[in-house]
């Protein structure tokens, strides 16, 4: 074992030197080799404390194999430390691909299924818990296999269960068909949100991925582009060359933060000035953009919080203008605001994040009067019974996480008593 800092990659919150155990096999057992609790570990793309330990943690990165995949049913089993990129990069060439993949390549299987992840393409896919077959996990006690059938309860509180449930190992996923790796992409200018509600609802009845960058550079003014892509139906055709953009992984977080107000105005001129209607383009660019550059370094060494909410569709259009006119007042970058709506397809975790309506998440360089004001924001989500994603949280406590999520409590009874993190401590403790 050996003593490693690990940080949320916003670089807002991290761990004192932890002990880690590095799995390379899934037929080891990390609680053989402490009394200590444990908390399984992928690439560390969460944005808040759910990957930092109490005790000491398990890096899975190592348990990077495909079991077998069969390309007749879409049928794939892999262990919990293959990346989502990777997997599909085998995948796609055979006509496969995961129907839920999130913003970057960098997630593990075991990560998506701890934070039962969501995309672009929740309304017709749901999230990735809803396409999960079979998982299987070492608990304290012993090995054990869980699915909708066989121990179904402990397969839902796996499902979102913030790796409390034990260190998931491998999974069985279900694939669906796709002709290409090309895209065929339309962007879709909105004036008002009105006009993004109407227009969403329109392009999710004829593309698989829709999502909506939110311009928030002008005080009261909310307009932005909505990208609806599905997969090019045509693979004979020449699509334009892959943009190609590397991926720069170890770049060290920059002195001083670069987005600031004036710079985010300048980049949304721009990015109105280059959108392009239509185009074709490799599905690496249009799934994954967050991987197109370094984000998480550009806020300099304060880091950024990302305030990551699902707002109820009564609600919604309300909740999101007095969301933008606290943020407005509090005179913040607000370099990146994403709008996705969320259908009414339920996953079988306990406490999957998604529900009906729209999720609006927004970047917010880490200073005092940002803090403040997501606080505020945060506390007026939970009044009118929104929710905030725990993969990205940093900012709930205990009584607004309870109210936001009924089924906690079951969580905690289907909780390995050997497995922690900094946030299940956090959000889950007595008033």
């Amino acid at each position: 074992m050996t003593k490693q800092r690990l940080e949320s990659w916003t670089g807002v919150v991290s761990s004192s030197p932890v002990e880690t155990i590095t799995l390379q096999s899934t037929e080891e057992n990390p609680f053989t080799h402490t009394h200590a609790s444990l908390l399984a570990r992928g690439y560390g793309s969460s944005y808040g404390d759910i990957c930092l330990p109490t005790g000491k943690a398990v890096l899975c990165t190592g348990l990077n194999r495909i079991r077998w995949f069969n390309n007749q049913t879409g049928i794939i089993c892999a262990e919990a430390g293959v990346r989502l990129g990777d997997l599909v990069a085998v995948t796609i060439s055979q006509g496969w691909t995961l129907p839920v993949l999130p913003g970057t390549e960098q997630v593990s299987i075991g990560g998506a299924i701890a934070s039962d992840i969501h995309g672009k393409s929740h309304h017709w896919a749901g999230t990735f818990g809803r396409w999960v077959r079979r998982v299987g996990l070492i608990r304290s006690d012993g090995r054990i296999e869980c699915s909708p059938t066989e121990n179904a309860e402990l397969f839902g509180a796996t499902i979102g269960g913030l790796g409390l449930t034990g260190i998931i190992t491998w999974a069985e996923l279900q694939l669906v068909p796709c002709v290409s790796p090309w895209m065929e992409c339309h962007d879709v200018p909105f004036s008002s949100l009105d006009e993004y509600v109407e227009r969403s609802a329109e392009l999710e009845r004829s593309f698989d991925y829709v999502v909506a960058w939110c311009d928030l550079s002008r005080r009261g003014v909310i307009t932005g582009i909505i990208h609806a892509s599905r997969f090019f139906s045509s693979p004979s055709a020449k699509p334009e060359p892959k943009r190609k953009v590397p991926l720069i992984e170890h770049i060290p977080r920059l002195p001083f933060r670069l987005l600031s107000r004036p710079i985010v105005w300048l980049a949304s001129r721009v990015r109105h000035m280059v959108q392009r209607p239509q185009r074709i383009a490799h599905y690496r660019s249009v799934m994954f953009p967050l991987d197109g550059l370094p984000w998480n370094r550009l806020f300099g060494p304060g880091g950024f919080y990302q305030l990551h909410a699902v707002l109820p569709p009564a609600q919604r259009l309300d909740a999101i203008a007095a969301l933008c006119q606290h943020l407005w007042q509090a005179r913040v970058a607000l370099p990146l605001c994403v709008l996705k709506n969320f259908s009414a397809l339920r996953s079988p975790g306990l406490l999957s994040f998604p529900m009906e309506g729209t999720s609006i998440a927004v970047d917010v360089p880490n200073t005092p009067r940002a803090r403040q004001v997501l606080e505020t924001i945060i506390a007026d989500i939970a009044t009118i019974g929104g929710r905030i994603y725990p993969a990205k949280d940093m900012l709930l406590n205990a009584e607004q996480f309870q109210r936001m999520y009924l089924n906690w409590r079951l969580l905690e009874h289907y909780r390995d008593r050997r497995c922690s993190s900094q946030f299940w401590e956090r959000v889950t403790r007595q008033q």
